[in-house]
């Protein structure tokens, strides 16, 4: 199913390290998906779906929670039939995983996006109420570390065990308030999800990468006749919320009061 978009908002998709994204083979399910606009009112009072639900996450959030422990459990132990090394593993687990762990943020995650980026971008923020989001960066990042393919393996199980207790247990949606408020909807969430997942050494790199590529797209737009660069300017404009983005989960890092990281 084609994700419905802004007129000129032709942007383009990028992630922490820095790969493609899976297709989401269950988007598309039409019974699924009016199932969970019926729903969308059942977020708790916190939570603000916003408008940029209809916009661009209407076709989410369409996998069981049974599908989602199985997906994530699949791909696993297809990385670790494999991996002779947790690096090697972790970059074929995140490729699997986004997809799927971004529809389990989107049916659990309740506040936790909201907090995360109001911590970075207006601190000093508040403590979400719903801590999914940061468990699922916060063991992403000890995987991307892990020295030892055991410990690699006991963190990504842990995580997988503790999303399917949350989404068992009375989940609450995600609010996309401060991704509308804050960013404009230019970013999706297993992006963010990347960004607070990453270590700072990626984080930097990424944000080395989007200044020249800025100033390529600056420079560019400036020759081009008036009107004529709508896309190029949508490109800029998504690059230049991610930036924004990376630059002040970095901050918040190395002044101690974000994510620790290598």
């Amino acid at each position: 199913m084609t994700t419905p978009k802004k007129p000129g908002d032709e942007t383009i998709k990028g992630l922490p390290s820095f790969e493609s994204r899976s297709e989401d083979s269950f988007v598309g399910k039409s019974k699924e998906i009016v199932s969970e606009l019926k729903k969308a009112a059942e977020a708790a009072p916190e939570v603000s779906q916003g408008a940029w639900r209809e916009r661009a996450f209407t076709p989410r959030s369409v996998m069981s929670k049974e599908e989602i422990k199985s997906a994530l459990s699949s791909a696993l132990r297809v990385a670790l039939a494999s991996a002779n090394h947790p690096r090697v593993a972790f970059d074929q687990v995140r490729t699997a995983w986004l997809p799927v762990l971004r529809q389990a943020l989107e049916q659990g995650a309740g506040d936790g996006l909201d907090a995360w980026l109001e911590a970075i971008l207006t601190p000093p923020g508040k403590t979400p109420k719903h801590p999914l989001f940061a468990n699922v960066g916060d063991a992403l990042l000890r995987m991307r570390t892990a020295k030892e393919l055991a410990a690699f393996e006991e963190d990504a199980l842990k995580l997988v065990n503790g999303i399917d207790t949350t989404l068992s247990s009375a989940p609450v949606k995600l609010s996309f308030k401060q991704m509308e408020k804050q960013l404009e909807g230019k970013l999706e969430v297993d992006e963010l999800l990347a960004i607070r997942a990453g270590t700072t050494e990626e984080l930097q790199t990424r944000i080395a990468e989007i200044g020249g590529t800025m100033t390529q797209l600056r420079d560019q737009i400036r020759k081009m006749p008036g009107g004529t660069a709508t896309g190029m300017y949508s490109n800029f404009v998504r690059l230049k919320a991610e930036l924004r983005v990376l630059d002040a989960e970095v901050k918040a890092r190395l002044s101690g009061s974000g994510n620790p990281s290598p």
